[in-house]
């Protein structure tokens, strides 16, 4: 079956030198057709770097000097290397392969990367950003596999702020039959358990990105998921968005995205986006790390702002395709490094 895949983008700034580390920078998962398909149906006021009418240049950002950062989990190697560490990753003994990823430097002087996923094995993926280079316009990327039960130790607290409490939003739709499809994929219920197929079977399906700040706190999430029927038959198209932001920051939001269902070629898509303020994040940083802390923010007041832009695929042939498109930026968002999880069954 001939299908549309999307595009992975990861755009990265970090500043030139240790006490700017709390500069602005961007870290970013794109959707499928950056400048047309996928912007408008989720984030219509965006537009990626390299669509029509940018024109990139080639002037990476320096490489930071040298040095620890002194604060835990984020190091400079005299390789000009950030290294992010990440204590769940340690915990529940994620192994894998690192990646390293060539990039094409922006107009912006951030970097753009390709990648693509489609998953069929049991076991939800596990990535982590472990490092990146400014200088190279590379970035690492650690991917592994989990359970659904190690999953779950890793799942967003509902959302108790008192201030613009993030509630799930749902969706539906309905899915018209069509001609039998060959199954490739055994289909799996909302638990991510796997069932037997029959001719009425759904499958479920979900993507989750996470940013962890310096002492492995998950300070924002989105997840979406998908509930679809497979095969030939017809029934129901559901999908629900999952979003969280730290209790203790002052928040401001986009507000949880109601998810947009849409037909693609032998199945459906789902997805939202959000972004996340805080004005006391640098403060917070501060309060737990000290002088440290405050110099590897760069003393930088800037509001840190978090964006997450997630989506999932359906197939009627049982797979599922994932991707997603997030960013950071703002005074201490770059002691902050990036997770995320795809897989079967849903999540929050």
């Amino acid at each position: 079956m001939s299908r549309f895949r999307p595009r992975r983008v990861v755009p990265v700034v970090l500043s030139a030198s240790l006490l700017a580390l709390g500069a602005p920078a961007i870290g970013a998962h794109a959707a499928p057709s950056v400048c047309t398909d996928m912007t408008d149906a989720f984030a219509p006021s965006t537009a990626g770097p390299g669509c029509p009418g940018s024109t990139p240049t080639p002037t990476p950002t320096p490489t930071p000097t040298p040095s620890s950062t002194g604060v835990p989990g984020v190091s400079i190697g005299s390789d000009g290397w950030i290294t992010y560490s990440d204590a769940a990753t340690d915990q529940l003994g994620v192994t894998g392969t690192v990646t390293t990823l060539d990039g094409t430097v922006q107009d912006d002087g951030s970097c753009q990367f390709d990648y693509t996923h489609t998953l069929t094995a049991a076991a939800t993926t596990y990535q982590q950003e472990v490092g990146y280079n400014p200088a190279t316009c590379q970035d690492r990327i650690l991917t592994g596999s989990i359970t659904p039960s190690q999953e779950a130790t890793l799942v967003s607290p509902a959302d108790s702020n008192t201030v613009d409490p993030e509630v799930p939003q749902n969706s539906s739709a309905t899915g018209d039959a069509s001609a039998g499809v060959t199954p490739v994929v055994q289909p799996y219920n909302e638990n991510g358990a796997a069932v037997t197929p029959d001719s009425t079977s759904y499958s479920n399906a979900h993507t989750k990105t996470a940013w962890i700040d310096p002492i492995n706190v998950t300070i924002t999430s989105l997840a979406t998921n998908l509930k679809w029927p497979l095969y030939g038959a017809s029934g129901s198209v559901t999908a629900r968005n999952n979003a969280y932001k730290f209790k203790y920051d002052g928040w401001s939001t986009s507000g949880t995205p109601k998810p947009s269902i849409s037909s693609v070629s032998g199945g459906w898509k789902t997805g939202g986006a959000e972004t996340f303020k805080n004005t006391d994040f640098e403060d917070l940083v501060i309060a737990l790390l000290g002088l440290a802390g405050y110099a590897a923010c760069g003393f930088n007041s800037d509001t840190a702002v978090f964006k997450h832009n997630v989506h999932v695929y359906g197939y009627r042939d049982g797979s599922s395709y994932h991707t997603w498109s997030d960013s950071k930026s703002g005074g201490c968002s770059n002691l902050v490094h990036h997770r995320t999880s795809h897989g079967h069954g849903w999540t929050s």
